[in-house]
């Protein structure tokens, strides 16, 4: 990983993630967070059919949404407290379908700038092969900014 700038390693924003119960769209979509330290972090989700479209195969914007939670999030281990981040542009490649069984999303940092943070992120099956590849440009911004 190469980074632009001096960045901490927010080990402690990395163990909250860890520990927090899932919410809000994680909780309607059934993901969690596994793994989580400074600079990486995976999400898992079951794939049911909740998940499927007509076609009988996850929908494509359920593994967009958890490749873009692991690349933001991994960005965020190593901000610092008060700050966070949001997408400002995203490209995914589906390398092949997936059905059921658990996703896993694997985001990593690959280069934080004082304005642009650049994430990847790579989406599992059950049997560890590669769904998709998702890469993302994020802009730092303070904590609940854009909330009401």
């Amino acid at each position: 990983m190469s980074r632009g700038l001096e960045h901490v390693q927010n080990i402690g924003r990395a163990n909250a993630l860890l520990a927090a119960e899932p919410a809000g769209w994680m909780e309607t979509l059934g993901a969690r967070i596994a793994q989580a330290e400074p600079g990486r972090v995976v999400l898992e989700l079951v794939a049911g059919p909740q998940h499927r479209h007509g076609g009988g195969v996850v929908q494509g914007g359920v593994i967009t949404q958890i490749a873009d939670a692991a690349m933001g999030m991994s960005l965020a281990t190593l901000q610092e407290d008060g700050m966070w981040n949001t997408t400002i542009e995203l490209k995914i490649n589906f390398i092949r379908p997936a059905i059921k069984g658990r996703l896993r999303a694997v985001g990593r940092v690959v280069e934080m700038r004082q304005t642009l943070l650049f994430s990847e992120a790579d989406v599992f099956d059950d049997q560890d092969r590669l769904v998709a590849r998702a890469s993302s440009t994020c802009m730092p911004v303070p904590e609940g900014q854009g909330r009401e």
